[in-house]
C-alpha cells in the first residue's frame, strides 16, 4: 500500500510539475527586412588625400561605396510569459547580411556571398520583467533597451540596448518613476602594470520623472556616469567597429580634436572621469489640435587630470504643429552649443553617451531618424550619432500625410549650420597645433569635416536637408517603405579654412552633394 501511495504521490508531482510547465505562454514575434537601395555621397567627405579614410566598406580606405546596396536581417523575439507578473525576452538578429559580400562568422554586414552560410546571430535583448510582490514596483533585469527621452528630437543622450537593471513605479495615473543602472564596459583591460581588468568599468545611472495632465505631460530626467582609468572610453582602444562601438562613444564624450588626433589621448589620466546630464522634456495638447513640445538637456563630462579633454554643452528644441484631416502639419528648430576658439579648455559641445537606430522624426536622412536600416552605415544618420551636436537648425514637415488607405508621406525640409568656432576647426585640419596640450603635442589629425563618425560644422558652414519618405502597407502586416532624400553642403572653402579643389595645398571637397533612395520590405509578426 505504501509503495502505491508513494507511487501516486511520485506520480503527482510529475503531472504536476508538467502542468506548470505548460501554464507558461511563449509568445513569438518578429520582423524580416529586405533593403535595396541607392546611395550616394552619403560620407560627404573630401577627395583621396583625406587621412581618416572609411574603411568599413571592405574598399582599402578610399572613403567612397559603390551606389547600389542590397541586404537583409531577420529579428526574432521569443517570450516566456507565466502571468502578467513575470514573463522573460530574449531578441535576436541574424544578419546583417548584403548581398554577394564575403565575410567571416560573426561579421555583421557580410556573409552574403554566393555559398556562404555563416550569417551571424546576435542576441541583441535579454531580459527577465517581474514585479515585487504585492506591489506595483516592475524590475527589469539584463540586456535591455536604455533611451533618454525626448518629446521633440527625440533621445538626444542615450538610447542602446545596455546591460543593467531598471525599475518602474506608477505612483497614480498623473505620476510615474523610473530608474536604471547599466553596465557598458568592464572588465575589457589588460595593460601594463599588471593592471588586468582593474579600474576599466563604466557604470551610468539614470532618474526620470513622468508626469501625465490632461493636455500636459512633462518628463524631469537625470543621468550620472563614472568611467574608469583604464575603460576603453579614456584609454580608447577597440575592437572592431562592426561589433564595438567604442570608438562612437568616444566621439560623443571628448572634444574633435583628440576624438581623432588620438584614440589614446585620454591615457594620461590615472581616476575615474564624472559625467552627468539633467533635462526637461514635455509637450502640450491643451489647445488640441495644436500639440506644442520642447527639448532642453544640458550635460558635461570631466577627465581628472586632462582638462583638455572636458567636454559640457546644451541642447534645445522645439516643434509646434496643426492637425488636419489629411496630414499634421508642423514647424520646428532646434539650438546645439558648439565649441569656442581654445581647445585647451576642452569642448562646449553638450557630450552624447550612445545614440543608435532611429531616434528622432525630425530626419531621416541627415541624422538617425529614418527607418531603421539592415545595418549601419545605412542610409540615414549620415552627420553622425552626435552630429547634431554644434549644429543649430530650422525646419518644416508634413506627418502622417494621406490621401488614400493604407498609403503615408512624410515630406521634410531642413536649414542648419554650424555653431562652432572656425578657429577650432584649424586645429582639426592640422592648420593650427597646441603644443604641449597632450603627450607628444599634436598627434596625427585628419584633413576635413568628416572628424570619424562626426561632420564638424562651423559658423561659417550650413547644409540643406529634404527628406520624401512613404510608407504603404501591402497586407497588414507587410508594409513596403521608399525614403528619398538629398543633402547639400554649403562649407566655407576659403583657403583659410576647410579649403576648395582650386587650393593645390588642401584640395578640398570633392564631395557636396548627398543623394538616396531606398526602398524597404518589412514583414512583421
Amino acid at each position: 500500500m505504501k509503495k502505491l501511495v508513494t507511487l501516486l504521490l511520485a506520480a503527482g508531482m510529475v503531472l504536476g510539475s508538467f502542468a506548470g510547465a505548460q501554464a507558461i505562454d511563449f509568445k513569438v514575434k518578429g520582423d524580416w527586412r529586405m533593403e535595396y537601395g541607392l546611395y550616394d555621397g552619403l560620407k560627404l567627405q573630401r577627395d583621396e588625400s583625406r587621412t581618416n579614410k572609411d574603411t568599413r566598406y571592405g574598399n582599402g580606405g578610399t572613403g567612397r561605396r559603390d551606389t547600389f546596396e542590397a541586404g537583409q536581417r531577420v529579428n526574432l523575439v521569443l517570450e516566456a510569459v507565466a502571468s502578467e507578473h513575470l514573463s522573460g525576452t530574449v531578441h535576436f538578429e541574424m544578419g546583417a547580411m548584403y548581398y554577394g559580400r564575403t565575410g567571416t562568422l560573426g561579421d555583421r554586414t557580410f556573409n552574403g556571398a554566393l555559398g556562404q552560410r555563416g550569417a551571424s546571430v546576435g542576441l541583441r535583448d535579454a531580459y527577465l520583467d517581474w514585479f515585487v510582490p504585492n506591489t506595483d514596483l516592475k524590475i527589469r533585469m539584463g540586456f535591455q533597451p536604455i533611451a533618454t527621452p525626448g518629446f521633440v528630437w527625440g533621445s538626444s543622450v542615450f538610447a542602446e540596448t545596455a546591460a543593467g537593471i531598471s525599475a518602474s513605479y506608477k505612483f497614480n495615473d498623473n505620476a510615474s518613476l523610473a530608474a536604471f543602472w547599466a553596465r557598458p564596459y568592464n572588465d575589457n583591460y589588460n595593460g601594463g602594470d599588471n593592471a588586468v581588468n582593474e579600474m576599466d568599468n563604466v557604470d551610468m545611472f539614470g532618474l526620470m520623472v513622468p508626469l501625465r495632465f490632461d493636455g500636459f505631460r512633462v518628463t524631469p530626467y537625470g543621468m550620472i556616469a563614472g568611467i574608469g582609468p583604464n575603460s576603453p572610453i579614456q584609454q580608447g582602444f577597440a575592437t572592431n567597429p562592426t561589433t564595438n562601438r567604442v570608438g562612437l562613444v568616444q566621439n560623443g564624450m571628448q572634444p574633435a580634436y583628440y576624438a581623432t588626433n588620438n584614440r589614446r589621448a585620454a591615457s594620461g589620466s590615472k581616476q575615474y572621469a564624472t559625467a552627468w546630464w539633467g533635462g526637461l522634456t514635455g509637450e502640450i495638447t491643451t489647445a488640441d489640435p495644436f500639440r506644442f513640445a520642447w527639448d532642453a538637456v544640458y550635460g558635461e563630462v570631466s577627465y581628472a587630470d586632462t582638462g583638455y579633454l572636458n567636454r559640457k554643452g546644451y541642447f534645445l528644441a522645439v516643434l509646434a504643429e496643426y492637425k488636419l484631416d489629411w496630414g499634421v502639419p508642423g514647424i520646428y528648430g532646434w539650438y546645439a552649443s558648439g565649441d569656442n576658439n581654445n581647445p585647451k579648455d576642452g569642448s562646449e559641445r553638450m557630450p552624447v553617451f550612445e545614440i543608435n537606430d532611429g531616434n528622432t522624426s525630425l530626419s531621416s536622412m541627415a541624422f538617425y531618424g529614418g527607418y531603421v536600416p539592415v545595418a549601419q552605415p545605412g542610409s540615414d544618420g549620415i552627420m553622425g550619432q552626435t552630429g547634431f551636436a554644434g549644429t543649430w537648425g530650422i525646419g518644416v514637415r508634413i506627418r502622417d500625410m494621406s490621401f488614400m488607405e493604407d498609403l503615408k508621406h512624410v515630406v521634410r525640409l531642413n536649414f542648419f549650420g554650424g555653431t562652432n568656432s572656425p578657429t577650432m576647426a584649424k586645429y582639426i585640419l592640422g592648420k593650427k597645433t597646441i603644443p604641449g596640450a597632450a603627450p607628444g603635442g599634436r598627434l596625427g589629425g585628419t584633413p576635413d569635416f568628416n572628424t570619424g563618425d562626426d561632420m564638424y560644422l562651423t559658423q561659417l558652414d550650413y547644409a540643406m536637408e529634404l527628406n520624401v519618405d512613404t510608407s504603404y502597407k501591402i497586407y497588414e502586416n507587410l508594409e513596403m517603405i521608399l525614403e528619398l532624400g538629398y543633402m547639400h553642403l554649403w562649407l566655407d572653402q576659403s583657403k583659410s579654412m576647410w579649403g576648395s579643389s582650386r587650393d593645390g595645398t588642401i584640395r578640398g571637397v570633392s564631395t557636396t552633394d548627398a543623394v538616396k533612395a531606398m526602398l524597404v520590405f518589412r514583414y512583421r509578426f
